[in-house]
């Protein structure tokens, strides 16, 4: 077979000197021939012994990899004896890890896969893979090898690198899976001495190799033999994490972003390139279901029902919907089986129209109530399988999180809208929509509004979050799936299996959750505990097998106690700011709380602001963050989750523009330096120090970020105030941030807190 070079256009940690060789391999032969007891065994592997023998050349480093082409036989032994059949899809190959990547034995399915026309690399690398986990890889191998170090090396196998593929229309997710059993590692001259933080790397105890003072000198070690190379789909589990990901973070995405990446996501887990996905959340407004524009991208069914009705009539379809969903027998909703009911007739008529031939409905609850759906849809007839509903369902917590978000994040906007057009037009700036008005009604009837802004504004901002909060949520989850599997246990054992949950599905949960779950496995355990209730009740109606999530409610009044103290706070703090000084103030509720802070000349034209005004403004976010951070650490007797905040600041004082702009009724700034300050904001708050892999925020500490050194002056004056005053640390920390998308030199100073002020 001809040799397979593949090009790999990233650079990766491939530096270690590797020789293709069997002699490791003769090695492993004869080491199972002195432990077999075998006769007709031991014959077999001695046969190959004697090839390898009496051809002296593989044992030798080879450079001409030619010389294997008369050892077919050994080869495709090797191939059958040590790499697991895949079936029609086998994806293989046996070779070197150099660069380039060279293999003497493959399956045409691995070469078409992973190899493009021009012998590179087809597949992208993941966005998740860092060269840290292969260095990691090779500080096992080397220990366990060299040093004999044991209790590191856990199995052969190990993922080398995450790919993906776009070509069918979603994405593909592949694991590049190497067995280096067959590899031998030696060190020019004499074996460095072992050091323990080498160990402590290896078992994953120190994050990252420059955390390490003297390392492993890698460049003195070579490599000898030959891997094995296999590549798994995990489209399924990389499509769930990913998902999981996209929900966790899509609080720092716009409604767009969030839907397009959960949608993508979708895609992938489903596997299906015929399929749509839609996502319909149900806005509730005075206990009435209403049509929204702004879910047109986000829901097939709106997109066709808004070409064919009008909104009246739209609105009128959507509440017999729902209500359909709502009282329906069938799970999930097939539209085009059983078209006697009036709903689903007239919906399958309109799909029709679309050429939209199978149509899926899988109602969303969350705490019992129906939140929206989600939408399956295809161009062929009877495409939508039960197993691609199974794996919606697989990820169900993620959806309701999901369609949550977008319900809330319309909610506020319709709250922002009313306090805007109503109420809200904050006292600071009222002056100027009435000085504006009055003007423009001088000139003509229904004239045009000119833009409304004002120059030269200093702006403040801070951010106390709640720190790994959404790991905080799934420890609470896990509690109760224990409790719950206790229960399930106690009842099987009283009253026996049913036909769909028995003893031993319930042990091999049991036995999962003695060790560490995937967090594909805790959804998946959900699903079984959620199934099992149904299940029970079904056939022991009279019996009490009442299922709890009391740690998931407990967490979530931890986070709903602490949120509303942090409030109180804010709000004491917003009106004792503006007896000091005429600012522009907007809060807003994250995890934890957000303020942004504009003050200005332009904004008070008949009081004069001082530079002294302006520093009372940056003692007022010291102040209020100590506030905050102690009143949340109070907090910790009063709530079951002791949730710690972090406590941020980003100092700034190049004035910037803002406009307020008609079409989305809000202010939002102007001019490029204040777009990038904008960018700064929703960079810092997962900002990590440079060289290193910790985050900036901390609990128990304030941070405060800046670009230039002159815009900390005020602030460390105030600090060290605070410091004489007992009410923070003396250490003050200097740091210099990583650089972030679009911004470069940040820096930040951290001082804690004394908590014992509270």
């Amino acid at each position: 077979m001809k040799t397979l070079s593949v090009n790999v256009p990233f650079r990766f940690a491939f530096s270690l000197h590797w020789e293709l060789s069997f002699k490791p391999y003769l090695k492993f032969i004869e080491a199972q021939i002195e432990e077999s007891d075998n006769i007709i065994y031991k014959a077999y592997l001695q046969s190959i012994a004697s090839v390898l023998h009496t051809n002296p050349e593989l044992l030798k480093p080879i450079k001409d990899w030619s010389i294997l082409n008369p050892f077919t036989d050994l080869i495709d032994l090797i191939h059958l004896n040590h790499i697991s059949y895949q079936g029609s899809n086998h994806l293989y190959a046996i070779g070197t890890p150099s660069s380039p990547m060279k293999f003497f034995s493959y399956s045409k399915e691995f070469k078409k896969l992973i190899s493009d026309v021009d012998g590179n690399l087809k597949l992208r690398l993941h966005d998740s893979f860092v060269n840290e986990e292969y260095t990691r890889r090779l500080y096992m191998d080397i220990l366990y090898k060299c040093y004999g170090v044991k209790d590191i090396l856990q199995h052969s196998s190990q993922t080398l690198l995450r790919l993906t593929d776009n070509d069918e229309g979603f994405k593909r997710h592949y694991h590049f899976v190497t067995n280096n059993q067959f590899v031998d590692i030696n060190y020019s001259g004499a074996l460095p001495a072992l050091n323990e933080e080498w160990i402590e790397y290896a078992k994953g105890n120190i994050e990252s190799i420059k955390e390490i003072k003297n390392q492993l000198p890698l460049a003195g070690f070579g490599l000898e033999g030959f891997i094995l190379f296999t590549i798994k789909d995990e489209t399924i589990s990389e499509s769930v994490n990913e998902l999981r990901e996209n929900v966790a973070t899509m609080h720092t995405m716009s409604r767009k972003e969030a839907y397009l990446r959960i949608k993508n996501n979708t895609l992938s887990l489903l596997q299906n390139s015929t399929l749509e996905v839609g996502f319909l959340p149900l806005i509730d407004i005075n206990k009435k279901i209403f049509y929204h524009k702004s879910f047109n991208y986000t829901s097939i069914l709106f997109k066709v029902l808004q070409k064919q009705l009008t909104t009246a009539e739209l609105n009128d379809f959507l509440g017999r919907f729902i209500e359909m969903c709502s009282i329906s027998q069938e799970y999930p909703i097939h539209i085009f089986q059983h078209k006697n009911e009036e709903v689903k007739l007239e919906l399958a008529t309109y799909l029709i129209e679309e050429g939209i031939k199978s149509f899926t409905i899988i109602p969303v609850f969350h705490q019992q109530d129906l939140i929206g759906v989600i939408e399956l849809a295809s161009t062929v007839e009877e495409k939508i399988s039960l197993d691609d509903v199974r794996k919606i369902e697989s990820a169900m917590p993620m959806y309701s999180e999901f369609i949550v978000y977008q319900t809330n994040k319309l909610h506020e906007q319709m709250e922002s809208f009313i306090m805007h057009n109503y109420t809200a037009i904050q006292s600071v700036v009222e002056w100027k929509f009435n000085e504006v008005a009055w003007h423009t009604m001088q000139k003509a009837p229904n004239a045009k509004l000119p833009d409304i802004s004002f120059k030269e504004l200093t702006p403040f901002y801070g951010a106390v979050d709640i720190k790994n909060s959404s790991i905080e949520r799934q420890k609470a989850i896990r509690k109760d799936s224990e409790k719950n599997l206790k229960k399930l246990e106690e009842f099987l054992s009283k009253y026996g299996d049913t036909e769909t949950t028995s003893q031993e599905h319930l042990s091999n949960w049991q036995d999962s959750l003695e060790e560490s779950l995937a967090d594909e496995q805790e959804l998946n355990l959900r699903l079984f505990i959620e199934k099992a209730s149904q299940d029970l009740l079904e056939n022991y109606p009279d019996v009490d097998i009442e299922f709890s999530n009391e740690e998931e409610l407990s967490y979530e009044q931890s986070l709903f106690s602490i949120n509303n103290a942090l409030k109180e706070v804010l709000d004491v703090q917003e009106q004792k700011l503006k007896k000091l000084i005429p600012v522009y103030f907007d809060k807003f509720r994250t995890d934890g709380w957000e303020y942004t802070i504009y003050a200005g000349q332009s904004l008070s034209p008949d009081i004069h602001i001082t530079p002294e005004m302006i520093v009372s403004v940056k003692k007022w976010e010291l102040e209020t963050m100590l506030h905050m951070g102690l009143v949340a650490s109070a907090m910790h007797k009063k709530v079951i989750y002791k949730l710690e905040t972090t406590q941020l600041i980003l100092a700034n004082t190049s004035p910037l523009d803002i406009r307020f702009r008609a079409d989305e009724h809000r202010f939002d700034v102007e001019g490029s330096y204040s777009i990038r300050y904008e960018v700064i904001k929703k960079r810092i708050d997962k900002v990590y120090i440079r060289d290193t892999h910790e985050r900036l925020t901390q609990p128990g500490k304030i941070a405060i970020v800046y670009l230039y050194s002159n815009e900390m002056d005020a602030y460390m004056n105030l600090i060290d105030e605070y410091i004489q005053q007992g009410l923070l640390e003396e250490k003050i920390e200097q740091l210099e941030l990583e650089d972030v998308q679009g911004v470069v030199g940040l820096k930040a100073i951290r001082v804690a807190m004394k908590m014992s002020k509270q």
